[in-house]
């Protein structure tokens, strides 16, 4: 039956579900309501749903289009494979469930009765037909399960899988597909009620946010054990996944379309549960039994082919390929024809058919491939294989390996030699590329200076040019050996023969010989020195060019400046000779195997040549050549040039013939050099542009390479071991360089002596020409050949001594300042400690009384202290620089001190415990005791008396109101007070006096008669008696009279008027009352009133005008009165304080000047003092190395460069210490000039000061003076205010006091460190009190958690001592810093010997408080591990904080593993119970398993979540110990550095010890420190501090990131902690299955 139709019946149920997935899912598959339905045989048929038909692959007008094959059941009739049938091997009973428990229908299967073929037949309803398993009772049910597999036989894309059961359809099964017949299994659907117990995978049908779409969903949807038969399931590949609607462009959902094999896996039967009883018919029951599988497909062609054919493979198997098209090729049309890939093969499109093009193989080849680097470069991918004709190329377009391209266009073969050529392969003229030292066009032979051609090409002779004969390599053929120059040798001629070196090209004979002055036969070159010639080109004169005869009488030469030449003529028949100057003549080695060239012309000569034309004159020698000789021409009218080479061999023509050494002796001590200029009578010959090559050291130019640096034998030295080494000297004596050298003969104290004389360079301090006598400044017997023969003289400045005896040695040369036999004493005038009794050894120095002793007395000052004892000219102090007490003055003036006695009032100025007035030392001003005033403190200031009483003045404190003004008398204090006032200070009215103010008191003026005492109060009121009133009590009261009887009562009718007056008196006051409402409601119109109105308020004014003139001053009231006299109180308060900033700037820059006098007399005293040091040096140092280097210039003679040397640096030092000393002197004037200017200042400073602050006290007396008698008028208010504050004042003076009282708390820095030990030492018993705790209840911590805070401890604890180390290192560069300074020093060292000791010493403690530094850096390691510690202890409580997420955490780590199983075990649990209770209510156990689906993928993110954590908590542990390993050896390597520091200390420790008890200076003993010193230095350079460091801050970057990184993870992790939580707190209590999110 055919396999392209396909039908399907079923459940009614099935059909519209699979039509709605087809119209939905599949690309291929349309509604079609107008076409009519494709019938079917052999398949199911979906009524409604059509399918487009086979579409071909070129449209009617020939054009390419995508093409699709037909739409077919793949499964039909195909047979399929099972692992399980019934009847097979033995019959199987089985029974078919009803809806009747008390019935069942049972039956046998036997063998063939329900095989595979029946699920692929054509299925009819009426005559159904199906496979069948063996039953439950059998064994088959989970874990056992049942395959059945369906081979496709070729890729299809599969739409749909169809599947009819027969039996109840199982409660879980298994869809998969496979690409490839050998290729994996891959899960298409999934099918179980249980998806998350049975294939951990959620009950889905779509594809979530975030999922790939190629992968198997899990459905519960066809699960039910309902219907018992026919229940049919229908699976859609792309039913879910949103990129169907895309499909042509979703390569991930064409790959899952496409399978060659589908399997279903059937895992466990759907039962009503009653198999737990194990009743056999129960389980005979529960059986698979499938009636039908069909599979709609497509086969898979690409689109590039319209059906699909039957082939026969190449073993002769019947396969199912398609028919391409497309130019494409393959089973699926899945890939391009053979010679169709210039384009890359791609799938059709409806919108792109992706045809593929032909290759360009220009019909040299018959298939190609694609090269996508071919097609991006040129658009073209085609790149064609197996080429014809010898081609080859993307297009065949070149030629193939090893040929080439002939004109004509074929490709011939390149014929290379195998053996002689680097490749086959040739260029495009046919020639070979050969190997080394072959040649020819097919590499077929040897070339020129190569031999034994081979494999390996032609070995090279290898001669060297510079040594080959005539610079042309060549060898033997056989041999291979070279022909060398003359003086060359050596298989290669690369070597000169011994005894001459500097091989060089230019050179005929190869190699120069050696001179040496006959000394040695061993050289080499010399370096620094350059190709330079000695030129006359008479370009201005005649240059000392001269001419001569043989007879060596002169010849006049004429100089022509117009050809800038030189000319000369003979006088007779003798021959001229033109002769070189100085400059061409002397030591002329360097010009040896050179040239010598000039220009010559003849003018009206015959020339005759001889065989002395050119001669050349050194060393009590002579040779010559003709003028024609070396190739040179006859002279004749014209200019000639002429070249003759300075060079022995024969060829050369220099007659006699010398050796080598004979030729460079003459070169070496040349002394004439002579040109023949006339060859007939009266001949004239014109000479132009000399030039003699040589080389000079050090000159610019190309380098000499000729010039020989001679290998000394022993007891010779020099470049050309022209010179005795030192020990040596020539003999006999003066004979010159070429004489031998013998040792030298000193007695034992020289090694060294001069080479040409013999004298000896004495040491051991002693001297003469054989060392036989002690030096100056030694005694003893220089004879005895040992080195302490002579002993220095016990004197200082190494002055000379005289041995009277065995035993006595008196110093005859006693320095300035010293005296005695030993001069162990200082002289008159000098001080010091020159033997050191007292103590330090001092040397004695002149002292300094600043001029202001008598130069003729004796005894001016202390011989061991320097102190001035018998000052003049009132001056006093240890150096005589200070005034005597009670005197002042400028006691450093010039010629003397000017120091004048103070003149001060006694009572009034402050006396020192001599009772010795004081006054300032420069102004002359007095000490005024307080309140004193004046240049001699004669005065008391304003408002102050009582000078006398020797204690200061005392405060006037005069009433301001009662008192004129602030002064009382000066000697008894009574202030001047004003009318009615009394008492000293003023501040009372006198008696029957009142109204204390500025105007003074007023009399009372009490009445006789009415008065009880003539005393009235302040307010002048009057005591009256009774019935009497007033102030002076001098009327009666009303209706009362005569006041002298005591004022009695008037009469009776008086009472009449008495009661009238009353009335009035209320009248008035209605009037009042009427006034005040018609100002309060002015209603009325009438003139007249208003006139009066406006008159009583004129009144009024007048009335208020005259209150204010008499109240107070210009108009204001009391008030405004006091609140000026409050801001001019304010105002004058505020000039007290400007005054008192002036006064303390004036003091402060008196101070300041007194502190510059001080410095600059100090500068002054050093500079004197610096003077005197200098002119000693001079005079003694200067003065003696100047004589010393004299005389051993005239012993030695200017023959040894040694001793030229010694008095070149002596007569420099002497220049070098007078210049040191003028310009000390320079200096001292410049700071005594400076000093003087200073002083100058400082006075006018002090003056203007003195005379500022007089002027501000006067001023500001003044001002208070006027303020306090403005402030008397003010009335007794004002007086009331001013006590107030006064009393406020007093306030503040106790307060002031108070706080001025109160000390400073004593505080015990001792105690206070002890009290923080105290507390460390608690912190630490905390500390380990909470790490207990946290161990005794590690179990609540995550292990997790706390590995991850450990981490974070460590990479903190690494960081903190990372830093540490990085400034250790800091340190340790610093000290590398220092010491390589210190090295540095030390070279600097051996040239100033004197500088050693304080540069060493310095460098030392500069090391030492490194290595201090170093100490105490690695001290704070114990600190950084307690701060670690502390860190715990933060983390631990954090760890608390978190602790309702993070408990149980390290039962979580410990079972990691079983994390998993638990949590899968729960969800199954939850599972099983919502499965148990599925029937009572599926809606509430979908809903419920969907939230345990969310719950368990929340965990199962967790445990992910967690396994990841691990992995990192796992790296950082490695990454902590790799960090703890670095800080070990970054610690090791600190150690290391430090050790090297150490011991370079040591050793320079040990060279200062060495240099400080260095008697002279030795250049041995200098040498060998110097070497020790680079030792030194090259210790501390191999610690490599610099490297270490730069390799310490790379790891610092490192372990910073990475904290940051763990820093930022740590939040993360926290962030999802509280999320966690978050989540837990959000979720219902009563939530159905709830896990818990941590365990």
């Amino acid at each position: 039956m055919k396999r392209n139709r396909w039908s399907h019946s079923g459940s009614s149920t099935a059909r519209p579900l699979l039509i709605g997935v087809l119209i939905a899912c599949c690309s291929t598959i349309i509604l079609a309501a107008q076409r009519p339905p494709i019938n079917s045989v052999g398949g199911h048929e979906l009524r409604g749903v059509e399918y487009l038909p086979a579409l071909e692959c070129y449209d009617p007008y020939g054009r390419p289009q995508k093409c699709l094959p037909e739409f077919i059941n793949a499964a039909f009739q195909l047979p399929i494979e099972s692992t399980n049938t019934c009847g097979e091997p033995k019959d199987t009973h089985f029974c078919v469930q009803t809806m009747n428990q008390n019935h069942k229908s049972c039956e046998f299967c036997r063998l063939n009765d329900h095989n595979t073929t029946f699920l692929t037949d054509k299925h009819k309803a009426e005559n159904s037909t199906w496979w069948q398993s063996e039953t439950m009772y059998e064994g088959i049910q989970h874990p056992s399960y049942v395959n059945l597999t369906l081979n496709l036989g070729k890729s299809y894309d599969i739409t749909y899988v169809s599947i009819l059961f027969r039996s109840p359809r199982p409660e879980s099964f298994t869809i998969y597909k496979r690409t490839s017949q050998t290729g994996p299994w891959i899960p298409y659907q999934f099918y179980s009620a249980t998806c998350r117990d049975t294939y951990s995978l959620p009950d889905s049908r779509a594809i979530r946010k975030g999922e790939g779409e190629a992968h198997a969903f899990c459905t519960s949807e066809y699960s039910d054990i309902s219907p018992l038969r026919d229940g049919g399931i229908v699976f859609s590949t792309l039913e879910g996944r949103p990129s169907g609607i895309n499909f042509e462009r979703s390569a991930e959902l064409q790959e899952w379309v496409t399978a060659t094999d589908i399997r279903i896996t059937l895992d466990r039967l759907n039962t009503f549960g009653d198999e737990v009883f194990g009743d056999p018919q129960v389980l005979q029951s529960y059986f698979y039994a499938i009636s039908d599988i069909s599979v709609g497909a497509r086969c898979k062609c690409n689109g590039h082919a319209s059906k699909c054919v039957h082939s026969t493979g190449m073993h002769g198997e019947r396969t199912v390929v398609c028919e391409c098209r497309h130019n494409t090729d393959g089973p699926d049309c899945d890939r391009c024809l053979p010679l169709y890939n210039d384009l890359k093969w791609k799938r059709s499109t409806s919108t792109k058919v992706n045809e593929c093009k032909a290759c360009n193989c220009n019909g040299l080849a018959d298939k190609c491939f694609f090269d996508a680097q071919l097609f991006n470069l040129t658009g073209h991918g085609g790149h064609c294989l197996d080429c014809r004709e010898n081609r080859d190329g993307p297009n065949c377009e070149r030629c193939k390996e090893n040929f080439y391209m002939r004109e004509d266009g074929y490709c011939i073969n390149c014929a290379c030699d195998p053996v002689g050529s680097r490749s086959l392969q040739c260029n495009s003229h046919g020639k070979c590329q050969c190997k080394p030292g072959v040649t020819g066009d097919k590499c077929d032979r040897c070339e020129n200076n190569y031999y034994q051609f081979g494999p390996h090409g032609c070995q090279q002779c290898g001669c060297d040019s510079r040594g080959s004969h005539e610079n042309t390599p060549a060898c033997d053929a056989e041999t291979g050996i070279c022909f060398c120059k003359g003086n060359v040798e050596g298989r290669r001629c690369n070597e000169c023969k011994p005894g001459f070196f500097n091989l060089d090209k230019t050179n005929r004979f190869g190699c120069t010989p050696c001179f040496c002055y006959g000394h040695t036969s061993e050289c080499m070159t010399a370096p620094g020195y350059s190709i330079v010639s000695v030129t006359s080109n008479f370009n201005k004169f005649k240059e000392r060019w001269t001419a001569a005869d043989l007879n060596q009488r002169e010849v006049d030469i004429k100089y022509n400046q117009y050809s800038r030449s030189i000319g000369t003529t003979a006088q007779g028949n003798e021959h001229v000779y033109f002769q070189a100057p100085d400059r061409f003549l002397g030591d002329q080695r360097a010009s040896y195997n050179r040239d010598l060239k000039f220009k010559l012309q003849l003018v009206g000569q015959v020339v005759n040549t001889g065989v002395s034309d050119v001669i050349l004159e050194g060393a009590g020698s002579r040779i010559s050549l003709p003028i024609f000789a070396q190739g040179n021409g006859i002279p004749d009218q014209g200019v000639k040039e002429y070249t003759f080479r300075l060079h022995e061999h024969h060829d050369y023509q220099w007659q006699p013939s010398q050796s080598a050494r004979g030729f460079l002796s003459i070169l070496s001590n040349l002394t004439a050099i002579k040109i023949r200029a006339t060859y007939s009578v009266q001949g004239e010959a014109i000479l132009d542009d000399v030039e003699l090559q040589t080389a000079h050291r050090g000159a610019a130019g190309h380098p000499a390479t000729w010039i020989e640096q001679c290998t000394c034998p022993e007891g010779y030295l020099g470049q050309f071991c022209e010179s005795c080494a030192p020990g040596y000297r020539h003999s006999p004596a003066r004979g010159g360089p070429f004489m031998p050298c013998i040792p030298c003969d000193c007695h034992g104290h020289a090694d060294i002596c001069d080479s040409e004389t013999g004298r000896c360079i004495c040491q051991h301090n002693t001297h003469g020409d054989n060392c036989d006598q002690c030096a100056k400044g030694f005694y003893g017997n220089a004879l005895g050949g040992t080195p302490n023969d002579c002993k220095r003289c016990p004197c200082p400045n190494d002055g000379a001594c005289l041995q009277i005896n065995e035993d006595t040695v008196i110093c005859t040369e006693c320095p300035k300042g010293y005296f005695g036999s030993r001069c162990e004493q200082c002289s008159d005038g000098f001080y010091g400690d020159p033997t050191g009794l007292l103590g330090e050894v001092q040397t004695c120095k002149s002292c300094d009384c600043n001029g202001n002793v008598d130069p003729n007395a004796v005894g001016n000052c202390n011989r061991t202290t320097g102190e001035c004892l018998k000052c003049i000219h009132n001056t006093a102090g240890e150096h005589c620089d200070q005034c005597l007490s009670g005197h002042f003055g400028d006691p450093l003036a010039l010629p003397h001190g000017r120091c004048d006695r103070c003149s001060c009032y006694e009572a009034g100025t402050e006396q020192d415990e001599q009772s010795i007035t004081r006054c300032d030392q420069v102004t002359g001003q007095c000490h005024c005791k307080p309140n004193v005033i004046g240049r001699d403190c004669g005065e008391c200031q304003p408002g102050y008396f009582n000078i006398r009483s020797g204690n200061g003045c005392e405060n006037c404190l005069c009433d301001p109101v009662g008192s004129f003004n602030s002064t009382c008398d000066r000697y008894t204090g009574q202030c001047h007070c004003r009318p009615g006032v009394t008492g000293q200070r003023c501040d009372q009215c006198e008696n029957y006096f009142y109204g204390f103010s500025s105007e003074g008191c007023k009399p009372c003026e009490c009445d006789e008669s009415g008065s009880k005492g003539f005393q009235c109060d302040q307010n002048g009121q009057c005591p009256c008696n009774d019935n009497v009133e007033g102030r002076r009590c001098d009327r009666c009261k009303e209706n009362k009279y005569d006041r002298h009887r005591g004022c009695i009562d008037c009469p009776d009718c008086y009472n009449l008027v008495q009661d009238a007056a009353d009335l009035h008196r209320a009248k008035l006051f209605n009037l009042s009352q009427t006034l005040d409402e018609i100002a309060r409601t002015p209603v009325t119109n009438d003139d007249e009133f208003e006139a009066k109105l406006k008159a009583v308020q004129e009144k009024v004014a007048v009335l208020d005008q005259d209150a204010r003139e008499n109240s107070g001053e210009g108009g204001k009231t009391y008030v405004e009165v006091i609140d000026d006299l409050h801001k001019h109180l304010d105002t004058v308060r505020e000039h007290l304080q400007s005054a008192d900033k002036f006064q303390s700037d004036a003091n402060a820059e008196i101070d300041k000047a007194r502190l510059n006098y001080t410095i600059l007399d100090q500068i002054t005293e050093n500079a004197k003092k610096e003077l005197q040091q200098a002119l000693d040096l001079l005079s003694d140092e200067g003065a003696q190395a100047l004589a010393k280097a004299k005389e051993k210039s005239v012993q030695f003679g200017q023959q040894s460069e040694l001793i030229s040397d010694i008095s070149r640096e002596a007569r420099a030092l002497s220049i070098k210490l007078d210049s040191e000393a003028q310009f000390d002197l320079k200096n001292a004037k410049d700071a005594k000039d400076a000093v003087e200017k200073a002083h100058q200042l400082a006075k006018s400073a002090i003056e203007l000061q003195e005379k500022i602050g007089t002027e501000l006290q006067t001023e500001v007396g003044l001002e208070l003076s006027h303020v306090k008698q403005s402030l008397g008028t003010v009335i007794q208010t004002s007086k009331e205010a001013l006590r107030k504050a006064n009393e406020v004042y007093e306030t503040a003076l106790t307060l002031l006091n108070d706080v001025n009282r109160q000390t400073q708390p004593e505080i015990d820095i001792s105690q206070l460190k002890k009290d923080a030990v105290a507390a460390n030492e608690r912190a630490d018993e905390l500390l380990q009190q909470i790490n207990d705790l946290s161990n005794s209840n590690g179990e609540l911590f995550a292990d997790f958690e706390t590995e991850q805070e450990l981490t974070e401890t460590l990479l903190k604890r690494a960081e903190q001592q990372q830093q540490e180390d990085s400034d250790l290192l800091a340190r340790a560069k610093a000290a590398h810093d220092k010491a390589t300074k210190a090295v540095e020093q030390g070279d600097n060292t051996l040239k100033e010997a004197n500088n050693t000791y304080e540069k060493l010493a310095g460098f030392q403690s500069e090391v030492q408080r490194t290595s201090e530094s170093a100490e105490q850096a690695l001290q704070t390691v114990p600190n950084i591990e307690k701060d670690i510690q502390n860190a715990k202890s933060l983390i631990s409580q954090a760890e608390e904080a978190l602790d309702g997420a993070n408990k149980n955490a390290n039962e979580a780590k410990k079972n990691a593993q079983e994390a998993q199983l638990k949590y899968a075990e729960q969800a199954s649990k939850d599972a099983e119970l919502i499965r148990r209770k599925a029937n009572e209510t599926k809606v509430a156990a979908r809903n419920l398993r969907d939230e345990a689906d969310q719950l368990n993928h929340r965990v199962k993110l967790t445990e992910m979540d967690i396994f990841k954590l691990e992995e990192s908590s796992t790296k950082d542990d490695n990454l902590v110990d790799d960090a703890k390993r670095k800080v070990g050896q970054a610690k090791a390597d600190t150690q290391e550095a430090q050790k090297q520091i150490e011991k370079a200390n040591a050793e320079l420790t040990a060279i200062k010890d060495e240099l400080e008890n260095l008697k002279d200076i030795n250049t041995g003993d200098l040498d060998k420190l110097e070497n020790r010193l680079a030792t030194v230095e090259g210790e501390i350079n191999r610690v490599n501090l610099t490297g270490r460091i730069e390799k310490y801050r790379e790891q610092r970057t490192k372990q910073k990131n990475l904290i940051d990184k763990y820093d930022a993870e740590l939040r993360e992790l926290k962030d999802e902690v509280q999320n966690i939580g978050l989540i837990s707190q959000a979720l219902p209590e009563g939530c159905f299955s709830r896990n818990r999110l941590e365990p």
